[in-house]
């Protein structure tokens, strides 16, 4: 206010001092105010110069210049980008471009996902896997209702500890028939608009009861000699699958080539059909494909463990609703949250995203778990975070779909936030891809002075780059930073400027030091 009178002050006199009066005035009147000015104006400067805080001066971020002199370098000019750095222990920012601009994220994505479901259902939340019967009496059921509650990370070897549980119960016959229950989630369907949803295991379906990540793996042996029809498997062996098809066995090992194709049955079981050829001397060749009817597959595999067991199983696998007046024979709970969220981040595990939004939605606002009740769950955390409503969209929780929007401020303000909270830091942290080591990150930045210096959550589609996490730059300070570079145009395949950025940055905060 003050700078704004004396400038007004001086407009007014400098009007006046021109009015056409003689030279004689004129000169006077100027060098009179003139010599007012100068006085008034050090005196302005010097109360300012003793009291610092009487004026705010715009935070330039000190190394702005670099990383436009990064960004005119790296990044092509038909690509958009958003970006900030921030010093970790005092939040300053050190540099940025479009900080606030959402932009396609892919599966840093995660990062939220992550942060939000410990935040939300706590690093020590476990998932149930749930066994009723409606009849019981010695060592034989009636039937048995196999509930799910959306473990992602039941295996066909937490489901055979399962089996085991009940075998030590007593359990030697299942009179009536295996229910599965499904209804804690309503699911969606993937969502990914670049590709048509088809037999790869990263297309899953989700569902409150499911094995395996939801995919089964076909593994080919070769046969004993050149022109023998190999061998072909199923893992884990059960009714749900029928497996056919020929492939022959060629000289050598460089010939492998197979090639899949499935439809459901009429009972809702699978059908695989293998082709192909496989060399002599190949090692066994896996592929992997999703299941259409998670539940169904599940109780199916269930059955085959219970056989095994020599538990006798009189009826059939079932899907349906698991009944109130039914007594709880046995429980199954997960690995607690804080351990799954490791594996979902190292592997940048899609299916196990989904399900952990389906839970949280689930637990916030009652089953079933939805995409939605998830993603508002998500969309709450971030803004109680303090990340303006205006800084993301959400579509899914595991960065598939295109539709999804986040800004770097958003992912930068949530993982700094992240590393503050000492229930789940920790934790957190060390999911994360260590570069040049292990998870995504495992053949990345395998240079000397950058190897094991930064922690990050990649994310990759088809011209979609992007990184976010922590640095150590040897001569620096922490930093906790994010880059996401989008192409403005469709068709553009795999780029990896998000990850030339990120080289450079922290190349130039290890040489720097910032104030």
């Amino acid at each position: 206010m003050l700078i704004h009178f004396i400038l007004r002050r001086f407009l007014n006199r400098r009007k006046r001092s021109q009015l056409p009066n003689s030279d004689q005035g004129l000169i006077f009147e100027t060098r009179r105010f003139s010599s007012g000015f100068i006085s008034i104006l050090f005196f302005v400067l010097s109360s300012l110069l003793l009291n610092s805080e009487a004026i705010a001066l715009p935070d330039i971020p000190p190394a702005q210049g670099t990383l436009e002199g990064i960004l005119k370098k790296e990044l092509p000019e038909n690509f958009q980008v958003s970006c900030q750095v921030k010093d970790l222990n005092s939040g300053r920012i050190l540099m940025e471009k479009n900080p606030d601009l959402p932009l396609t994220p892919a599966s840093t994505l995660k990062i939220v996902t992550s942060l939000s479901a410990l935040g939300t259902l706590g690093p020590d939340y476990r998932f149930s896997t749930q066994v009723f019967t409606d009849y019981i009496r010695g060592g034989e059921v009636g039937n048995l209702f196999l509930k799910g509650h959306g473990d992602p990370h039941l295996v066909t070897e937490e489901l055979f500890v399962l089996v085991r549980e009940l075998a030590n119960k007593g359990l030697t016959e299942i009179r009536g028939s295996i229910v599965v229950d499904d209804s804690f989630f309503k699911p969606d369907k993937p969502l990914d608009e670049a590709e048509e949803l088809g037999y790869r295991s990263y297309h899953a379906p989700y569902s409150a009861l499911s094995l395996n990540f939801n995919s089964l793996k076909i593994v080919v042996i070769p046969g004993p000699t050149i022109g023998k029809t190999a061998r072909l498997l199923s893992d884990p062996f059960s009714d749900y699958l029928r497996l056919t098809g020929h492939v022959r066995t060629t000289p050598g090992s460089e010939n492998t080539k197979i090639e899949l194709s499935k439809k459901l049955s009429e009972n809702e079981r699978e059908h695989v059909v293998v082709s192909g050829s496989i060399g002599v001397e190949s090692a066994p060749k896996g592929k992997y494909v999703n299941v259409q009817n998670p539940a169904l597959y599940t109780g199916l595999v269930f059955k085959e463990l219970l056989l095994r067991e020599g538990i006798k199983v009189r009826g059939n696998v079932i899907e349906g609703i698991t009944p109130e007046n039914v007594s709880l024979f046995s429980e199954h709970l997960s690995k607690p949250l804080s351990l799954i969220v490791y594996w979902l981040d190292k592997l940048s595990n899609n299916f196990m995203a989904e399900q952990i939004c389906l839970a949280m939605g689930a637990c916030v606002q009652g089953a079933p778990g939805t995409r939605q009740k998830g993603l508002d769950a998500m969309g709450r955390f971030l803004v109680k975070s303090g990340v303006p409503e205006t800084n993301f969209s959400l579509a899914d929780a595991s960065g598939l779909s295109r539709s999804n929007k986040i800004s770097a401020s958003a992912l930068v303000n949530i993982l700094a936030l992240g590393s503050q909270d000492f229930d789940f830091s920790p934790e957190f942290i060390s999911s994360l891809g260590i570069a040049g080591v292990d998870g995504t990150l495992k053949e990345k930045f395998k240079d000397e002075n950058i190897k094991r210096r930064i922690r990050a959550k990649t994310g990759t589609l088809r011209g979609v780059n992007a990184l976010a996490g922590f640095g150590a730059p040897m001569n620096g300070r922490p930093i906790v930073f994010a880059v996401i570079v989008n192409s403005a145009q469709k068709g553009v395949g795999i780029v990896d400027y998000a990850d030339r950025i990120v080289r450079a940055i922290f190349n130039s905060c290890a040489s720097t030091q910032v104030p």
